[in-house]
């Protein structure tokens, strides 16, 4: 085991518990601190410490607020710094920007700076299993003339910024050195987290929806010290939350904490969602559909409210912008730009708009299709074979060997104005007044019906017909079922939310099976027979949000082609591999290889169970057991979604309660 087998980037573990709603007392000032003066590094490195020996997430909150509201009183142009480093962020998603190092480059850092050898850092990582550990203990025992000069939030960001950037020849030896210069500058604990900052995965549990509610709390009582004489604690609780809430649904709109944070400083209190609009060029979160188990299910929740029924596309989601310059670019489902791999797309949408469409933020599918052959829709797997493209290598037109058309569904933004609380008649109306006629196999809006209030019940037989006979249209169009949505009543864009004002149904919920999930491989088997040298089974894992865990759902092993199992076991290799299983991980198995998460793949089985073994959704549907599916197989790669966006505990646990076969949750205890 190599000591560079560090994850890339991992959660840690916290409690479901609601943020505290007033912090302790804020701590005082480091002496070596003077007004207005940059903050040292180690005032984070301390937090940091203290946040990893806590899960509850009150807790976490309230540590975090104090660091906040000590950098707001004596240095703030460090808060915005400092929010990136707790999210191990370097910038916003969507600019793409990677540090592109790994645990070997670290490693070799280390031996420089610390005047250690490669194997005393083996033999320890083989003890600790984290990099950063290893690094904390190596300056422990490292002796110095002199002490080193404090290392300052800012040139910490600074440098990792500059490594982002570094390209070409010599580009190692180039974050090599910036490295080794942070790390000769190490005090107390900084040496520890400077070293998982480096390798993506700090392990303190401050994902964003913990570390932007606790900078709005510091932020309230910072700019309101008489807060807590204002009223009840009750009332204060709730100012905090009303807050919170909107800082959480300002990202959601415009994630991009470069325009966020400095609008919470400025505005404290006050600060509302209202005071920030969308931007183009800056992807929204995608509202997220609920998934029921069949027709009847959907016309219950949308009784008496006009609706719609969409064809659900076999493609990739994609969130199309136009910039105020003219430009058009393309970002994936979790806010990846994908531009360059759909110049076709650029110039499709450029002939459908029309001139009265200066901006724009759209919603659609992206399909692979056969112009050739009748429009033929084709599969996500044809569509996945095109070039991905990237900074420097852009898919060129002659390349293109997969055509695609655009089915749009949704508008967001027009023409400066923002439409996410306009109906979803409204936005459709909205779409068509931007946009030209359809061009069939480049530019279509999705396939829709509609049914009015008057005839959305269950005792509507012409309705139920309607629908049954649309899905079955959707089905034999190489779609994968149908969008349910209301059209007027709480009919709203949600961004990041996954609301019952989206329904999906596929021919899996129909005839009695479970949709797919979307599971991330934590680990896996080392193989036997025909399947020695290779991984399988692989122990496959869904994410809880609220607990920032990654919880096993099954093992998988049917599917893959040997091709596919050979790519494997060179892709989970290295970095990407682990000494032992890390506390955020909650299985009962024990697989010979853990695995940062790193992949989602699509996993289809019978039906659901309960399992004394894997803890997906555990205590969600039964106190002390989770929930498996039975007869996994593999179905495919889902590129366009990060491991913390795969399947959540709560997904399963309502798909649970959704399937039609019914189980006795109780049976074995």
């Amino acid at each position: 085991m190599s000591p560079s087998s560090t994850p890339t980037t991992a959660p840690a573990p916290s409690s479901s518990s609601s943020p505290s709603p007033v912090p302790p007392p804020m701590p005082p000032p480091s002496a070596c601190w003077r007004d207005g003066q940059p903050a040292p590094y180690l005032h984070i490195a301390r937090t940091f410490n203290l946040l990893e020996g806590e899960k509850g997430r009150i807790k976490a909150t309230s540590l975090l607020c104090n660091m906040f509201r000590s950098l707001l009183a004596l240095s703030p142009a460090d808060v915005l710094p400092a929010v990136y480093l707790c999210t191990n962020k370097i910038a916003a998603d969507h600019e793409n920007k990677e540090l592109n190092i790994g645990g070997s480059l670290v490693t070799a850092a280390l031996e420089e700076a610390c005047g250690t050898n490669r194997l005393k850092i083996r033999e320890m990582f083989n003890k600790f299993g984290d990099l950063g550990d290893v690094a904390q203990e190596c300056r422990q025992t490292q002796r110095l003339l002199a002490p080193p000069t404090p290392l300052l939030i800012k040139d910490v960001f600074s440098a990792l910024q500059k490594i982002s950037v570094q390209t070409g020849s010599r580009s190692t030896s180039r974050k090599k050195g910036i490295i080794v210069h942070l790390m000769r500058s190490c005090r107390e604990k900084e040496m520890k987290f400077l070293v998982r900052t480096l390798v993506r995965n700090l392990r303190i549990g401050a994902m964003l929806r913990t570390v932007l509610p606790a900078l709005a709390h510091a932020v309230a009582m910072n700019s309101c010290p008489t807060l807590h004489q204002e009223g009840t604690a009750e009332n204060i609780k709730e100012k905090l939350q009303v807050l919170s809430m909107a800082v959480v649904e300002a990202y959601n709109i415009l994630p991009n904490l470069d325009l966020i944070v400095p609008s919470l400083m400025n505005q404290g209190i006050d600060f509302s969602v209202s005071s920030l609009s969308m931007v183009p060029g800056i992807p929204i979160k995608p509202m997220l559909a609920k998934i029921t188990n069949g027709i009847p299910q959907a016309l219950k929740l949308f009784e008496n409210k006009a609706f719609t029924c969409e064809y659900k596309y076999d493609g990739q989601r994609a969130q199309i912008h136009k910039l105020v310059d003219g430009s058009i670019r393309v970002f994936s489902r979790n806010g990846d730009e994908s531009t360059s791999r759909f110049p076709d797309l650029i110039d499709i949408i450029k002939e459908s708009s029309k001139p009265v469409a200066s901006t724009f933020i759209m919603d659609a599918e992206i399909v692979g299709i056969d112009r050739k052959n009748g429009y033929r829709i084709m599969s996500f797997q044809e569509l996945s074979s095109r070039g991905r493209g990237g900074k420097d290598t852009l898919v060129t037109s002659e390349s293109i060997k997969v055509d695609i058309c655009i089915f749009v569904f949704d508008i967001m933004f027009a023409n400066g104005e923002q439409l996410l609380g306009f109906p979803l008649r409204l936005r459709r109306k909205y779409l068509k007044d931007l946009f030209y006629d359809e061009k069939p196999g480049y530019f279509e809006y999705a396939k829709e019906t509609t049914v009015e209030a008057d005839d959305a019940c269950l005792t509507c037989e012409a309705t139920l017909t309607k629908i049954n006979a649309f899905l079955e249209d959707a089905l034999r169009s190489s779609c994968e079922g149908i969008m349910v949505k209301t059209l007027d009543v709480d009919a709203g864009y949600s961004p990041s939310k996954r609301s019952d004002k989206w329904l999906k149904v596929k021919r899996d919920y129909v005839e009695g099976l479970n949709d797919t999930l979307d599971l991330v491989p934590i680990g896996a088997w080392h193989g036997n027979g025909r399947k020695a040298g290779w991984y399988s089974p692989f122990l496959m894992a869904c994410f809880n949000p609220e607990t920032e865990e990654y919880q096993s759902v099954c093992r998988v092993m049917s599917g893959f082609s040997d091709s596919f199992y050979i790519e494997m076991k060179q892709f989970f290799s290295g970095d990407k591999v682990l000494s032992k299983k890390p506390p955020y991980y909650q299985t009962r198995e024990a697989p010979d290889m853990w695995f940062c998460p790193q992949v989602v793949w699509e996993i289809r089985g019978a039906d659901f169970t309960v399992s004394p073994v894997h803890h997906a959704a555990i205590g969600l549907v039964h106190p002390s057991r989770g929930i498996s599916i039975r007869f996994p197989r593999f179905i495919s790669c889902v590129s366009d979604r990060s491991p913390e966006e795969c399947s959540t505990a709560a997904d399963i646990g309502e798909m649970f309660h959704s399937q039609t076969r019914k189980m006795d949750i109780t049976a074995g205890d």
